[in-house]
């Protein structure tokens, strides 16, 4: 796809000095000059509440800002679109968001895909003026139906919640009768998938404590912002090769609930690899543990360096149960008092006896902490599932380096 003056271009470009095209302006300082001329200007622009200014408004508020910005031939031509000239100022009436949305695509300049999907396309980026790497997710937006309801649900959960192991929206372009929305999030160097596939120390006992213990301190704090997730799986765990941290991402199927809320939802969420009993059996009454039920999987793929409960046949919801009753056990009424009422569940399934954990996870056969972890948080009953917050306070846990 070609980017034009109002997109972003695919190489880093040197940036001038400061009022290239025109003379710096003297005014009275104002909040904006604490941040980078770029952002100032943008600040500025988001204060308007019209679409559009006169020439007069526009050279008395947007043209001293404008000035102070670091000129190269892609910004003279931008903004030679809004009517503006080096020595004259703006000559014409200012479309506001139309500038706007323009600048804020020319402040990050893309430097290559990172992937692909239903939801979009994701670009890895760069700030313009902090030289900061980011993501860029576009994504879809039709004039006639809006955005998807994944793309508001991420967008509102990531405005909502702010901690160090959920990663950071940082900025919204959206330009008017757009055909596509931009999201500027933390980039970080790889997923989850791609550290265990190709970085050796993520094999380490140690390294996997710190990546599941980061993974539950994110969503301990989605919880108690009554979010649950509803899609953790190694792709949406997101990891930086330098520093060790780890990030959730990807909050488009997560959803708000109350505690103890009687309210039905859809159990079509989850990767099938990752989904918990309860939804593969066809609840709609279920909770956060189903994301303490993925945390457990994704803990035990870290260990066994494999998908736990990978189905052998054709994937489905009926195999995917199958595997998971073939490893841990059919459950029974007496253990699980609700399986009796689930959609999906037959009194004529296989009756699997439960497969001793220590063989399942051979790594963790000296290490009872880490089986008594992983069965808590791979506990059918999600009444009886670990929490979060109790999973973090486990033995398992203690000295781990973060």
């Amino acid at each position: 796809m070609a980017y034009g003056a109002n997109d972003w271009d695919s190489r880093l470009l040197d940036v001038g000095r400061p009022g290239q095209l025109g003379d710096a302006a003297t005014s009275t300082p104002s909040p904006f000059q604490q941040y980078l001329p770029l952002t100032s200007l943008l600040c500025k622009l988001s204060r308007f509440k019209a679409l559009a200014a006169d020439k007069d408004l526009a050279n008395s508020v947007i043209a001293p800002l404008v000035r102070q910005l670091p000129f190269d031939e892609e910004l003279s031509l931008l903004l030679a679109k809004y009517g503006w000239h080096p020595l004259e100022g703006f000559t014409t009436t200012l479309d506001l968001a139309g500038l706007k949305g323009a600048l804020q695509k020319y402040k990050y300049i893309k430097i290559g895909q990172l992937g692909s999907g239903s939801y979009g396309v994701v670009h890895k980026a760069v700030n313009r003026e902090t030289k900061e790497l980011l993501a860029i997710k576009k994504v879809v937006h039709s004039v006639d139906h809006g955005l998807s309801d994944s793309t508001i649900r991420e967008i509102s959960t990531l405005r909502e919640l702010q901690h160090d192991n959920i990663v950071r929206l940082k900025d919204i372009i959206a330009t008017v009768n757009g055909n596509h929305v931009h999201l500027v999030l933390e980039f970080l160097d790889c997923d989850l998938r791609y550290y265990l596939d190709n970085c050796t120390e993520a094999s380490n006992i140690s390294r996997i404590k710190s990546v599941v213990y980061q993974i539950l301190r994110g969503i301990r704090y989605a919880h108690a912002n009554s979010i649950m997730h509803r899609d953790l799986k190694p792709q949406n765990i997101l990891v930086s090769t330098s520093t060790g941290q780890v990030k959730i991402t990807d909050f488009g199927l997560a959803r708000c609930f109350l505690p103890n809320e009687e309210r039905a939802y859809t159990e079509k969420v989850v990767t099938l690899y990752y989904r918990a009993p309860e939804l593969l059996l066809g609840s709609q009454y279920y909770t956060s543990a189903v994301d303490l039920w993925s945390i457990g999987c994704i803990m035990a793929e870290m260990i066994n360096f494999d998908v736990f409960f990978k189905a052998e046949q054709e994937v489905s919801e009926i195999s995917q149960i199958m595997r998971i009753f073939s490893k841990l056990g059919t459950p029974t009424p007496e253990a699980w008092k609700e399986l009796p009422g689930l959609t999906h569940f037959s009194q004529d399934f296989p009756r699997f006896p439960p497969r001793p954990l220590h063989e399942l996870v051979p790594r963790l056969a000296n290490d009872p902490q880490g089986l008594d972890l992983l069965s808590r948080l791979l506990m059918y009953d999600p009444r009886h599932r670990i929490t979060a917050s109790q999973a973090l306070e486990h033995p398992w846990f203690y000295g781990v380096h973060v």
